[in-house]
Protein backbone atom coordinates (compact mmCIF):
# COMPACT_ATOMS: atom_id res chain seq x y z
CA UNK A 1 0.00 0.00 0.00
CA UNK A 2 2.74 2.38 0.84
CA UNK A 3 4.55 1.60 -2.40
CA UNK A 4 1.42 2.27 -4.51
CA UNK A 5 0.91 5.63 -2.82
CA UNK A 6 4.49 6.62 -3.50
CA UNK A 7 3.98 5.82 -7.24
CA UNK A 8 0.59 7.63 -7.66
CA UNK A 9 1.68 11.02 -6.28
CA UNK A 10 4.48 11.63 -8.86
CA UNK A 11 2.14 10.64 -11.67
CA UNK A 12 -0.46 13.14 -10.50
CA UNK A 13 2.12 15.89 -10.36
CA UNK A 14 3.23 15.07 -13.90
CA UNK A 15 -0.38 15.32 -15.12
CA UNK A 16 -0.84 18.71 -13.40
CA UNK A 17 2.36 20.10 -14.91
CA UNK A 18 1.35 18.82 -18.36
CA UNK A 19 -2.04 20.60 -18.14
CA UNK A 20 -0.39 23.83 -17.02
CA UNK A 21 2.15 23.64 -19.86
CA UNK A 22 -0.61 23.03 -22.42
CA UNK A 23 -2.58 26.02 -21.13
CA UNK A 24 0.43 28.32 -21.28
CA UNK A 25 1.22 27.17 -24.82
CA UNK A 26 -2.35 27.93 -25.95
CA UNK A 27 -2.32 31.40 -24.40
CA UNK A 28 1.13 32.30 -25.74
CA UNK A 29 0.77 31.05 -29.29
CA UNK A 30 -2.68 29.99 -30.44
CA UNK A 31 -4.78 32.74 -28.81
CA UNK A 32 -2.19 35.43 -29.66
CA UNK A 33 -2.16 34.47 -33.31
CA UNK A 34 -5.95 34.45 -33.42
CA UNK A 35 -6.19 37.94 -31.86
CA UNK A 36 -3.56 39.31 -34.26
CA UNK A 37 -5.45 37.92 -37.25
CA UNK A 38 -8.70 39.45 -36.00
CA UNK A 39 -7.16 42.95 -35.70
CA UNK A 40 -6.07 42.83 -39.33
CA UNK A 41 -9.63 42.40 -40.59
CA UNK A 42 -11.45 45.75 -41.05
CA UNK A 43 -14.56 46.00 -38.94
CA UNK A 44 -16.42 48.33 -41.35
CA UNK A 45 -16.07 49.68 -44.87
CA UNK A 46 -15.21 53.41 -45.21
CA UNK A 47 -17.76 55.64 -46.96
CA UNK A 48 -17.00 58.66 -49.14
CA UNK A 49 -18.17 61.88 -47.46
CA UNK A 50 -21.19 63.40 -49.17
CA UNK A 51 -23.51 66.34 -48.58
CA UNK A 52 -26.90 67.41 -49.83
CA UNK A 53 -27.64 70.71 -51.55
CA UNK A 54 -29.78 72.74 -49.17
CA UNK A 55 -31.54 76.09 -49.22
CA UNK A 56 -30.05 78.91 -47.21
CA UNK A 57 -29.05 82.56 -47.17
CA UNK A 58 -25.61 83.85 -48.18
CA UNK A 59 -24.16 87.27 -47.41
CA UNK A 60 -20.99 87.98 -49.36
CA UNK A 61 -18.80 89.82 -46.86
CA UNK A 62 -15.11 90.51 -47.44
CA UNK A 63 -12.79 91.76 -44.67
CA UNK A 64 -9.73 93.75 -45.73
CA UNK A 65 -6.94 95.26 -43.66
CA UNK A 66 -5.70 98.69 -44.77
CA UNK A 67 -4.89 102.20 -43.66
CA UNK A 68 -5.99 105.81 -43.93
CA UNK A 69 -4.38 107.80 -46.75
CA UNK A 70 -4.61 111.47 -47.74
CA UNK A 71 -6.41 112.06 -51.01
CA UNK A 72 -4.01 113.29 -53.71
CA UNK A 73 -3.80 116.94 -54.72
CA UNK A 74 -6.00 117.97 -57.64
CA UNK A 75 -4.06 119.62 -60.50
CA UNK A 76 -5.32 122.85 -62.10
CA UNK A 77 -4.50 123.34 -65.78
CA UNK A 78 -4.78 126.40 -67.91
CA UNK A 79 -7.74 126.28 -70.26
CA UNK A 80 -6.46 128.93 -72.67
CA UNK A 81 -3.39 130.58 -74.19
CA UNK A 82 -2.43 134.12 -73.29
CA UNK A 83 -0.91 136.40 -70.71
CA UNK A 84 -1.83 136.47 -67.02
CA UNK A 85 -3.26 139.92 -66.23
CA UNK A 86 -4.94 139.36 -62.87
CA UNK A 87 -4.29 137.12 -59.84
CA UNK A 88 -7.09 136.26 -57.41
CA UNK A 89 -5.44 133.75 -55.10
CA UNK A 90 -2.18 132.86 -53.36
CA UNK A 91 -0.62 129.64 -51.98
CA UNK A 92 -2.16 128.40 -48.74
CA UNK A 93 -5.50 130.06 -49.38
CA UNK A 94 -8.76 128.16 -48.93
CA UNK A 95 -10.74 128.14 -52.16
CA UNK A 96 -13.98 126.64 -53.40
CA UNK A 97 -14.59 124.71 -56.59
CA UNK A 98 -15.31 127.09 -59.48
CA UNK A 99 -13.69 130.09 -57.77
CA UNK A 100 -11.48 132.21 -60.07
CA UNK A 101 -7.73 131.81 -59.59
CA UNK A 102 -6.44 134.18 -62.27
CA UNK A 103 -7.42 135.86 -65.52
CA UNK A 104 -5.77 135.49 -68.91
CA UNK A 105 -5.83 138.02 -71.74
CA UNK A 106 -5.87 136.51 -75.19
CA UNK A 107 -5.55 138.40 -78.49
CA UNK A 108 -8.50 138.11 -80.86
CA UNK A 109 -7.55 137.22 -84.39
CA UNK A 110 -8.98 139.73 -86.85
CA UNK A 111 -11.04 138.40 -89.72
CA UNK A 112 -9.89 139.58 -93.16
CA UNK A 113 -12.58 141.92 -94.49
CA UNK A 114 -12.03 143.85 -97.74
CA UNK A 115 -11.76 147.59 -97.11
CA UNK A 116 -11.80 150.53 -99.59
CA UNK A 117 -8.37 151.72 -100.70
CA UNK A 118 -7.21 154.78 -98.74
CA UNK A 119 -6.63 158.09 -100.50
CA UNK A 120 -3.13 158.65 -101.82
CA UNK A 121 -2.44 161.47 -99.40
CA UNK A 122 -3.94 159.77 -96.28
CA UNK A 123 -1.56 158.30 -93.67
CA UNK A 124 -2.14 154.60 -92.75
CA UNK A 125 -3.86 154.15 -89.37
CA UNK A 126 -2.94 150.92 -87.47
CA UNK A 127 -5.90 148.87 -86.29
CA UNK A 128 -6.46 148.81 -82.55
CA UNK A 129 -5.67 145.36 -81.01
CA UNK A 130 -8.62 143.40 -79.70
CA UNK A 131 -8.52 140.99 -76.73
CA UNK A 132 -10.70 138.50 -74.96
CA UNK A 133 -10.43 137.68 -71.26
CA UNK A 134 -10.69 134.15 -69.88
CA UNK A 135 -11.03 133.15 -66.21
CA UNK A 136 -9.17 130.05 -64.97
CA UNK A 137 -11.07 128.52 -62.02
CA UNK A 138 -10.44 125.97 -59.27
CA UNK A 139 -11.15 122.38 -60.25
CA UNK A 140 -11.94 121.38 -56.64
CA UNK A 141 -12.42 122.80 -53.17
CA UNK A 142 -9.52 122.81 -50.75
CA UNK A 143 -6.26 124.54 -49.94
CA UNK A 144 -4.14 125.99 -52.75
CA UNK A 145 -1.03 123.88 -52.25
CA UNK A 146 1.05 125.34 -55.09
CA UNK A 147 0.44 128.40 -57.26
CA UNK A 148 3.56 129.50 -59.17
CA UNK A 149 1.69 131.80 -61.59
CA UNK A 150 3.06 135.34 -62.07
CA UNK A 151 1.58 138.51 -63.56
CA UNK A 152 2.39 138.96 -67.27
CA UNK A 153 3.32 135.30 -67.50
CA UNK A 154 2.49 133.57 -70.77
CA UNK A 155 0.51 130.38 -70.28
CA UNK A 156 -0.63 127.76 -72.75
CA UNK A 157 -3.50 125.30 -72.86
CA UNK A 158 -2.93 122.23 -70.68
CA UNK A 159 -0.12 123.70 -68.60
CA UNK A 160 -0.37 122.71 -64.93
CA UNK A 161 -0.39 126.00 -63.09
CA UNK A 162 -1.61 125.03 -59.59
CA UNK A 163 -2.54 122.15 -57.31
CA UNK A 164 -5.28 121.96 -54.70
CA UNK A 165 -5.08 119.84 -51.55
CA UNK A 166 -8.66 118.67 -50.94
CA UNK A 167 -7.96 117.97 -47.27
CA UNK A 168 -9.97 114.74 -47.45
CA UNK A 169 -9.05 111.16 -46.64
CA UNK A 170 -9.69 107.67 -47.96
CA UNK A 171 -9.22 104.20 -46.53
CA UNK A 172 -7.29 101.88 -48.82
CA UNK A 173 -6.51 98.18 -48.55
CA UNK A 174 -4.95 95.40 -50.63
CA UNK A 175 -7.13 92.66 -52.14
CA UNK A 176 -6.24 89.08 -52.93
CA UNK A 177 -7.35 87.61 -56.25
CA UNK A 178 -10.08 85.66 -54.47
CA UNK A 179 -11.42 88.83 -52.83
CA UNK A 180 -11.39 90.71 -56.12
CA UNK A 181 -13.54 88.04 -57.76
CA UNK A 182 -15.98 88.10 -54.85
CA UNK A 183 -16.74 91.83 -55.12
CA UNK A 184 -16.17 92.28 -58.86
CA UNK A 185 -19.03 94.02 -60.69
CA UNK A 186 -21.30 93.87 -57.64
CA UNK A 187 -22.98 96.84 -55.95
CA UNK A 188 -21.35 97.08 -52.56
CA UNK A 189 -21.11 99.06 -49.36
CA UNK A 190 -18.30 99.32 -46.84
CA UNK A 191 -17.97 99.85 -43.12
CA UNK A 192 -14.65 101.00 -41.68
CA UNK A 193 -13.25 100.64 -38.19
CA UNK A 194 -10.21 102.75 -37.29
CA UNK A 195 -7.65 101.35 -34.84
CA UNK A 196 -7.95 103.42 -31.69
CA UNK A 197 -10.16 105.92 -33.53
CA UNK A 198 -13.83 106.81 -33.82
CA UNK A 199 -16.69 104.31 -33.89
CA UNK A 200 -17.15 102.27 -37.11
CA UNK A 201 -18.66 104.33 -39.90
CA UNK A 202 -20.08 103.86 -43.39
CA UNK A 203 -17.52 104.57 -46.09
CA UNK A 204 -18.81 105.87 -49.45
CA UNK A 205 -17.60 105.69 -53.07
CA UNK A 206 -16.17 102.16 -52.89
CA UNK A 207 -13.79 101.67 -55.83
CA UNK A 208 -11.36 98.98 -56.95
CA UNK A 209 -8.06 99.43 -58.74
CA UNK A 210 -4.76 97.84 -59.60
CA UNK A 211 -1.95 97.50 -57.10
CA UNK A 212 0.50 100.40 -57.15
CA UNK A 213 3.95 100.54 -55.52
CA UNK A 214 2.48 102.76 -52.82
CA UNK A 215 -0.40 100.37 -52.23
CA UNK A 216 1.97 97.46 -51.74
CA UNK A 217 3.27 99.22 -48.62
CA UNK A 218 -0.16 99.90 -47.15
CA UNK A 219 -0.03 99.95 -43.37
CA UNK A 220 -1.82 97.07 -41.69
CA UNK A 221 -1.62 98.11 -38.07
CA UNK A 222 -4.92 96.34 -37.48
CA UNK A 223 -4.83 92.81 -36.19
CA UNK A 224 -3.59 90.41 -38.84
CA UNK A 225 -6.32 88.27 -40.41
CA UNK A 226 -6.62 84.66 -39.34
CA UNK A 227 -5.04 81.89 -41.36
CA UNK A 228 -7.28 80.75 -44.23
CA UNK A 229 -9.34 77.62 -43.74
CA UNK A 230 -8.23 74.44 -45.43
CA UNK A 231 -9.40 74.32 -49.01
CA UNK A 232 -9.44 78.12 -49.28
CA UNK A 233 -6.83 80.11 -51.24
CA UNK A 234 -4.09 81.59 -49.12
CA UNK A 235 -3.91 85.37 -48.98
CA UNK A 236 -0.66 86.20 -50.67
CA UNK A 237 0.45 89.45 -52.17
CA UNK A 238 -2.44 91.73 -52.99
CA UNK A 239 -3.32 91.80 -56.66
CA UNK A 240 -5.52 94.89 -56.42
CA UNK A 241 -6.74 97.61 -54.13
CA UNK A 242 -10.03 98.79 -52.72
CA UNK A 243 -10.64 102.27 -51.40
CA UNK A 244 -13.52 104.36 -50.08
CA UNK A 245 -13.98 107.95 -48.98
CA UNK A 246 -14.00 108.95 -45.32
CA UNK A 247 -17.07 111.14 -44.66
CA UNK A 248 -16.60 114.77 -43.70
CA UNK A 249 -16.67 115.24 -39.95
CA UNK A 250 -14.95 111.93 -39.12
CA UNK A 251 -11.62 112.67 -37.43
CA UNK A 252 -8.76 110.66 -38.94
CA UNK A 253 -5.23 111.24 -40.14
CA UNK A 254 -2.96 109.54 -42.64
CA UNK A 255 -1.23 106.35 -41.49
CA UNK A 256 -3.89 105.03 -39.13
CA UNK A 257 -4.57 101.31 -39.49
CA UNK A 258 -8.10 100.39 -40.48
CA UNK A 259 -10.31 97.41 -41.16
CA UNK A 260 -12.69 97.51 -44.12
CA UNK A 261 -15.74 95.25 -44.19
CA UNK A 262 -17.23 95.14 -47.68
CA UNK A 263 -20.70 93.67 -48.20
CA UNK A 264 -21.13 92.81 -51.87
CA UNK A 265 -24.47 91.13 -52.32
CA UNK A 266 -26.89 88.96 -50.40
CA UNK A 267 -28.90 85.98 -51.62
CA UNK A 268 -31.91 84.69 -49.70
CA UNK A 269 -33.42 81.20 -50.02
CA UNK A 270 -30.70 80.03 -52.42
CA UNK A 271 -29.52 76.50 -53.21
CA UNK A 272 -26.16 76.22 -51.43
CA UNK A 273 -23.33 73.71 -51.02
CA UNK A 274 -19.95 73.86 -49.23
CA UNK A 275 -17.16 75.44 -51.26
CA UNK A 276 -15.09 72.27 -50.78
CA UNK A 277 -17.59 70.40 -52.96
CA UNK A 278 -17.10 72.65 -55.99
CA UNK A 279 -14.23 72.85 -58.43
CA UNK A 280 -14.06 76.49 -59.49
CA UNK A 281 -14.92 79.63 -57.54
CA UNK A 282 -16.37 82.18 -59.97
CA UNK A 283 -19.27 81.99 -62.43
CA UNK A 284 -18.77 78.37 -63.54
CA UNK A 285 -17.99 75.26 -61.50
CA UNK A 286 -18.16 71.46 -61.38
CA UNK A 287 -19.69 69.20 -58.73
CA UNK A 288 -19.78 65.39 -58.43
CA UNK A 289 -23.37 64.13 -58.08
CA UNK A 290 -23.91 60.75 -56.38
CA UNK A 291 -25.80 58.44 -58.79
CA UNK A 292 -25.64 55.19 -56.80
CA UNK A 293 -23.87 53.87 -53.70
CA UNK A 294 -20.16 54.28 -54.45
CA UNK A 295 -20.80 55.92 -57.87
CA UNK A 296 -20.94 59.56 -58.98
CA UNK A 297 -20.71 61.73 -62.08
CA UNK A 298 -19.47 65.24 -62.93
CA UNK A 299 -21.96 68.03 -63.49
CA UNK A 300 -21.41 71.63 -64.56
CA UNK A 301 -23.07 74.27 -62.38
CA UNK A 302 -23.47 78.06 -62.44
CA UNK A 303 -22.14 79.78 -59.31
CA UNK A 304 -23.43 82.86 -57.53
CA UNK A 305 -22.43 84.47 -54.25
CA UNK A 306 -20.10 82.91 -51.72
CA UNK A 307 -19.27 83.72 -48.12
CA UNK A 308 -16.04 81.72 -48.19
CA UNK A 309 -17.62 78.60 -46.64
CA UNK A 310 -20.70 78.01 -48.77
CA UNK A 311 -21.50 78.96 -52.36
CA UNK A 312 -24.77 79.65 -54.15
CA UNK A 313 -25.72 77.33 -57.02
CA UNK A 314 -27.75 79.34 -59.53
CA UNK A 315 -28.22 76.54 -62.05
CA UNK A 316 -27.30 72.86 -62.49
CA UNK A 317 -28.20 71.48 -59.05
CA UNK A 318 -31.48 71.23 -57.15
CA UNK A 319 -32.27 71.13 -53.46
CA UNK A 320 -31.80 67.69 -51.92
CA UNK A 321 -29.39 66.28 -54.53
CA UNK A 322 -26.43 64.49 -52.97
CA UNK A 323 -22.89 65.36 -54.04
CA UNK A 324 -19.35 64.58 -52.89
CA UNK A 325 -18.29 66.84 -50.02
CA UNK A 326 -14.74 67.13 -51.37
CA UNK A 327 -13.49 67.46 -54.94
CA UNK A 328 -11.92 64.14 -56.02
CA UNK A 329 -8.15 64.34 -55.93
CA UNK A 330 -8.12 67.49 -53.79
CA UNK A 331 -5.85 67.75 -50.77
CA UNK A 332 -7.24 65.91 -47.77
CA UNK A 333 -9.07 68.20 -45.31
CA UNK A 334 -7.99 68.77 -41.74
CA UNK A 335 -9.47 66.51 -39.08
CA UNK A 336 -13.02 67.44 -38.25
CA UNK A 337 -13.40 69.97 -41.07
CA UNK A 338 -16.31 68.19 -42.69
CA UNK A 339 -18.31 68.39 -39.46
CA UNK A 340 -18.51 72.19 -39.67
CA UNK A 341 -21.07 71.99 -42.44
CA UNK A 342 -23.76 70.56 -40.17
CA UNK A 343 -26.64 68.27 -41.19
CA UNK A 344 -26.53 66.41 -44.46
CA UNK A 345 -22.91 65.25 -44.15
CA UNK A 346 -22.03 61.60 -43.97
CA UNK A 347 -18.56 60.13 -43.64
CA UNK A 348 -16.65 56.98 -42.89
Amino acid sequence: MGVARRIVFPVLWLVVFAVIAAALFKLAFLDGLSAQAETQVPSAALQTATVQAVRGSITNTVDVQGSVVSDPAVPVRSTTDGMVVYLDAEPGQRIEKGERLFQVRKPVEEQLVPEPAPAEDAAPVPAAPRYTYVDVTAAASGTLASFPVLLNQQVSVGTEIASIDPGTFSVQGALTTDQQFRIMDRPNTAEVSINGGPAPFACSDVTMGKTTPAAEGISTQAQAPAQPAAGQPAAGQGSGTVSCSVPAGVSVFAGLGAGITITAGQSLDAVTVPTTAVQGAVQNGVVWVVTAPGAWEERAVTLGLTDGQTVEIIDGLTEGEEILLFVPGAEAPQDGQQMMYGPGVMGG
